[in-house]
């Protein structure tokens, strides 16, 4: 057999197995979790998801950040649209969290993951703060780390991903449809932030 067969023949072998192992893999290559280390703040993401806040909370009590920075997202809760920040007033979410620890990302709510790295970062560098620990759902842990790297390393900061714990199943990611909905759609995510170069 000629070798360019051989050749070709191992090639296609090799990317079968890589794009296999690819997808048995793809729910949790997107976790990005690094142990919490001390820092300046705590950056809780939107995206209507209570496990951050209360993980972010979490984190303030053991003592790893006086600070949380949290955008004031539009809610929907019980056939009411509010804010975050409404909410908060009312003593509804984060009751135990006192104003003085409290940062807002307002006046638009950011529109995007990649508008809350640049906007986080700009508030850590005018307040002379230099750490953040990232919190958000793990499923979401990836990309977001990879966008707060990049706009944090312009500004000379630093953040560590620390991820509330998940509830979906992103080992078996392919057998639930959330799950396969959250994957598909934070890979394609990635990969339109690649294309943009939005990860340097």
């Amino acid at each position: 057999m000629p070798r360019h067969v051989i050749l070709r023949g191992a090639l296609l072998v090799a990317l079968v197995v890589a794009v296999s192992v690819w997808f048995l893999n793809a729910g949790t290559l997107l976790i990005d979790a690094e142990p919490p280390e001390p820092s300046d703040v705590i950056v809780v993401l939107a995206g209507n998801a209570p496990d951050r806040l209360l993980h972010a909370e979490e984190l303030r009590q053991q003592g790893l950040a006086n600070l949380l920075l949290v955008s004031n997202e539009r809610v929907h809760t019980h056939g009411l649209e509010t804010t975050w920040l409404d909410l908060y007033h009312a003593g509804v979410s984060a009751p135990e969290l006192p104003p003085a620890s409290l940062i807002v990302l307002d006046d638009p709510p950011p529109e995007s993951t990649i508008d809350e790295a640049r906007r986080a970062a700009d508030v850590l560098s005018n307040r002379g703060l230099h750490s953040a620990l990232l919190v958000t759902d793990a499923f979401h842990s990836r990309r977001a780390n990879l966008l707060f790297q990049a706009a944090f390393a312009h500004r000379g900061l630093t953040v560590r991903s620390a991820p509330a714990a998940d509830y979906l199943d992103l080992a078996h990611w392919w057998s639930h449809p959330v799950a396969a909905r959250r994957v598909a759609e934070e890979w394609t995510k990635m990969a339109v932030y690649l294309v943009q170069g939005a990860y340097w």
